[in-house]
């Protein structure tokens, strides 16, 4: 039996310095036209824009660009405003991976030109990556007050032995404290509206209570428990701040969080981009409670953007590197039939001040799993240049002093040259549909 968690919410206006928001990095420049870029992307020589596209040799993306097309009729007759009183439709996108996706610049670009073309259902899971003592994208914040008591605790997927258990986002925090005080904010970019109505909470089986004053839930208790790691709260009207306050309660103190999924009520894509730095295909493939809990996403389309990592390992072995690629793909694609499945390889970085030739094998491992299992894939290795790359990407400042991680206006370039691959794959679709 199942306890049911109570919640309810408070919300918390003109108070954005605690949320550090005059400290967050500028935010991407971006189009309205799904290919307007392209200007940009060709002054980059040795970008291979032939290459910008969706491999995808048993048409397992059909389905979703189907769902894709549907919201880009209701988009374009309604504007994305969910004008009935029937549930939102929405496109519902997963994104795992690693550093480059935590750091929220690529999966960000690829997110707000999404929104842009297609309806905005909201920022999606917001992950407090900064209470886990680590770095956090540009456009939300998770803060703990200075009423706060306690001291947070943190676990990652990458943890040899975690000390809390882990769930849908690869990163679990705790309070020392039985009582609490959060503030979860969003800085919407230009042209985008990234205030919420609806917070789904993913918390541990034993989970804290959150409560507040003056609640702007649609009752007096908002949480509507339909997993037992998930809480979800309505709020009656729409917030780009919001506090919550937490308590002990007996045996179900100081529980685990998450994450946070922040919607909208409209139609459009709902994108949950999940991080975590040093990530690999094996940290995410051995928590079985991360595929259990992307269910409750009810995903369309499951993106898995790692490889770096692996690339950097002096013992890296194509076929150890397939195992750990199936080891998570099988168990997501089964607890998720109806999602397709797309790979995306790294484009190029360096190893030793050399370019990492790991990466042609990454790439080429990817792409056989693709063939051979029926699912996607996305070539940013080729579409950067392939072998040798890293080179030019460092002599136009789009790699970072490390020379392996890229700059902001790098990792904005994959971003553009991933959208654009699944747009031409969706127009391919539309061409073919008729």
């Amino acid at each position: 039996m199942i306890k049911q968690i109570k919640y309810t919410i408070l919300a918390a206006t003109a108070i954005f310095s605690s949320c550090g928001a005059g400290n967050r990095s500028p935010q991407p420049e971006e189009t309205e036209n799904a290919l307007a870029d392209s200007t940009l992307i060709a002054s980059y020589a040795f970008v291979n824009s032939s290459a910008d596209t969706v491999y995808d040799p048993s048409n397992s993306m059909k389905p979703f660009y189907a769902k894709l097309r549907k919201l880009d009729n209701l988009h374009r007759n309604s504007g994305g405003e969910n004008q009935s009183a029937e549930e939102p439709f929405r496109v519902n996108i997963l994104h795992f991976g690693d550093s480059h996706i935590q750091a929220g610049f690529l999966s960000g670009t690829l997110m707000h030109h999404l929104h842009r073309r297609f309806g905005n259902a909201g920022r999606g899971m917001i992950v407090p990556h900064k209470l886990g003592g680590s770095n956090e994208p540009y456009d939300y914040a998770i803060r703990s007050l200075p009423s706060s008591g306690g001291e947070w605790s943190s676990s990652r997927i990458v943890n040899s032995r975690p000390s809390l258990p882990l769930g849908i986002s690869g990163l679990a925090i705790q309070s020392s404290s039985p009582t609490n005080r959060l503030l979860l904010c969003t800085f919407s970019p230009e042209g985008l509206d990234y205030r919420f109505n609806r917070v789904r909470v993913f918390h541990g089986r034993y989970a804290p209570i959150i409560a507040a004053s003056d609640s702007l839930s649609t009752d007096g208790y908002g949480g509507d428990m339909l997993y037992d790691f998930n809480t979800d709260l309505e709020l009656v009207q729409l917030v780009d701040t919001l506090e919550l306050r937490t308590y002990a309660d007996g045996e179900y103190a100081r529980g685990p969080i998450y994450g946070f999924s922040l919607e909208n009520g409209d139609n459009g894509v709902l994108y949950h981009a999940m991080g975590i730095n040093s990530a690999c295909f094996l940290h995410w493939g051995r928590q079985t409670e991360i595929i259990r809990q992307s269910t409750a996403l009810e995903p369309d389309l499951i993106i898995l953007s790692m490889g770096a990592n692996e690339a950097a390992d002096n013992q890296f072995s194509e076929a150890v590197f397939y195992r750990s690629v199936d080891r998570f793909v099988r168990p997501l694609r089964e607890a998720n039939p109806a999602a397709a499945v797309v790979l995306t390889s790294p484009v190029q970085a360096f190893k030793r001040g050399e370019p990492n030739t790991n990466y042609e094998g990454v790439a080429r491992t990817l792409k056989r799993y693709a063939q051979e299992k029926g699912v996607a894939f996305i070539d940013l290795y080729a579409m950067g240049g392939g072998e040798g790359s890293a080179v030019h990407w460092a002599d136009q400042n789009l790699l970072a002093r490390d020379k392996i991680h890229y700059t902001e206006e790098g990792y904005n370039l994959q971003g553009l040259l991933l959208y654009n691959a699944f747009y031409n794959g969706y127009i391919g679709y539309g061409r073919t549909a008729h």
